[in-house]
């Protein structure tokens, strides 16, 4: 796709978002609209699958797309037509969804109220206006296109919290707890639903003890519902894999051992990762012995301006747009093809651990310094607020934090990010799915041998364990020649200017 053509980055505005609302003006223009319950006008955008369907004073709308393992065959509407007919009221729908994978919004009309929850951690985002601000909510994708047709401004300490993160293009920041950039505007955290009458989420997941499954059940019940969701998905849509040399990719390679031939296998280079680097050249030796194709996603040298322009509508920030990889997307990926992550695999592989062993519950501080996202009283004060709401969970509480704030705010934003040039989903962003393998010891699902995902790879596709996972990065001639001088101190001695040259050439 060329950046330069007009036409079709007019059509990247607010691409696969949408706006819920009671009043029909804050609608996107040239989207699909529909009324919901006889009070809501949702409008979608073009580009975002949108399933509607009645049933006597009842109805139920998709945004997005929904994956049954249980029957891979049907598509958006035989899956609602099947939620409708055993609902009594909303609350029925979460246990009905449980096993639904996808990347979607369910809108739930009971007849009497309206409830708007989301895929299993929240990757497609809902974000609503705080009650207090007007006579009713309005929901969306994205806080910025709320924020765009209320006429708000940024919240003064939300902007000093993300000037405090020192962010650029290439880094990424993601918001505390359900906050935003606006205080007039939070985030529906996953494991919780949205009621819009009053504007209150309410917290439905973890109610309850995981019950115990042997370590057999718990393989033979992921990869059934692993595969169903490839199995599904493949019969909808072409696919395509973003490839690295981590396990996650690696276990997502594993599904597709009968659906190779028409799949998508892909590298974004990052400009700091040197043509030998691990991430590009095991994913290319493997391919190779594999049979499949291995495309390399170039970085840009630099970012299109008109491109940009629109990042920044779409994504509102406080610092510079984070778009270079969503440019190189855009730039060359296949767009009509679905992209398979490896995402929310860390809630599983406990991504959080305390580094030390204290008896006193965790804090606001600790989750503020876990999350790496400093001390800054904006952090704090947010993971305060969803510390207390978390209610001491039946499930580890780190393992909570993971799923509802590393993976339901920060990857939920970067796939929201890459929804101008791809849609994509992660087999692991499935309810039941997740319950199972936290079921698991915590010593069976860390680091660094990952013996769950290890053990699932095995079974699913062995031959994709035949080159190392992450394994040491390699040093690049020059770059081992600047560790020595740096180790001289003669770095500090040369001019800034001889510095620049030096670097073009000897670049690791």
């Amino acid at each position: 796709m060329q950046l330069n053509e007009p036409a079709e980055l007019d059509k990247l505005l607010f691409r696969r978002q949408f706006i819920l609302s009671k009043e029909i003006g804050h609608g996107l223009a040239d989207g699909k609209q529909i009324l919901i319950g006889g009070c809501y006008h949702l409008s979608a955008h073009l580009d975002l699958e949108l399933t509607h369907i009645e049933h006597a004073e009842k109805s139920l709308t998709l945004l997005g797309f929904a994956l049954d393992p249980d029957d891979p065959e049907a598509g958006n509407e035989a899956i609602l037509r099947r939620l409708i007919v055993s609902m009594g009221c909303s609350k029925d729908v979460l246990r009905d969804a449980e096993t639904l994978g996808g990347r979607w919004v369910l809108i739930v009309h009971d007849g009497k109220e309206t409830t708007v929850l989301h895929d299993a951690t929240g990757q497609r985002q809902v974000y609503f206006t705080r009650p207090e601000i007007g006579e009713s909510v309005v929901c969306a994708s994205k806080p910025g296109v709320m924020a765009e047709q209320l006429g708000l401004t940024m919240d003064a300490s939300a902007v000093d919290f993300i000037h405090s993160r020192k962010s650029d293009d290439y880094e990424i920041y993601w918001m505390p707890g359900d906050t935003s950039l606006y205080a007039e505007i939070c985030a529906l955290l996953p494991n919780h639903f949205l009621t819009l009458s009053d504007g209150i989420c309410h917290r439905f997941w973890p109610e309850q003890a995981l019950p115990p499954m042997s370590y057999p059940e718990v393989l033979s019940e992921c990869i059934r519902l692993l595969r169903g969701q490839i199995d599904s998905a493949q019969r909808r849509f072409p696919l395509a894999i973003s490839m690295t040399a981590g396990w996650d990719s690696r276990l997502m390679l594993a599904l597709h051992r009968e659906y190779t031939e028409n799949l998508y296998a892909f590298t974004l280079v990052y400009p700091h990762l040197p043509t030998e680097s691990r991430d590009v050249c095991v994913p290319n030796r493997l391919l190779g012995k594999l049979g499949i194709e291995h495309h390399l996603v170039p970085y840009p040298d630099t970012i299109d301006v008109a491109f940009k322009e629109i990042f920044r509508r779409n994504n509102p920030s406080a610092n510079s747009a984070y778009c270079a990889d969503t440019q190189s997307l855009y730039a060359v990926y296949p767009g009509d093809r679905v992209c398979v992550t490896g995402d929310v695999a860390e809630i599983v592989k406990c991504y959080y651990e305390r580094r030390r062993s204290e008896p006193e519950p965790i804090s606001a501080l600790e989750l503020a310094e876990l999350g790496g996202l400093g001390m800054h009283p904006f952090a704090v004060q947010a993971f305060g607020k969803w510390l207390e709401s978390s209610n001491k969970p039946p499930i580890n509480l780190l393992d909570l934090f993971c799923w509802e704030q590393m993976a339901g705010r920060w990857q939920a934003r970067v796939r929201a990010e890459y929804d101008m040039a791809q849609e994509s989903f992660a087999p692991l962003s499935n309810r039941r799915l997740l319950r199972v393998m936290l079921t698991v010891d915590a010593g069976m699902r860390r680091g660094p041998d990952f013996r769950l995902l290890a053990d699932l790879i095995e079974a699913l596709w062995p031959d994709v364990l035949s080159e190392p996972i992450n394994p040491p990065e390699p040093v690049s001639r020059a770059r081992q020649v600047i560790n020595v001088l740096k180790k001289t101190g003669l770095p500090q001695m040369i001019p800034a200017g001889a510095k620049a040259k030096i670097k073009g050439i000897f670049r690791p």
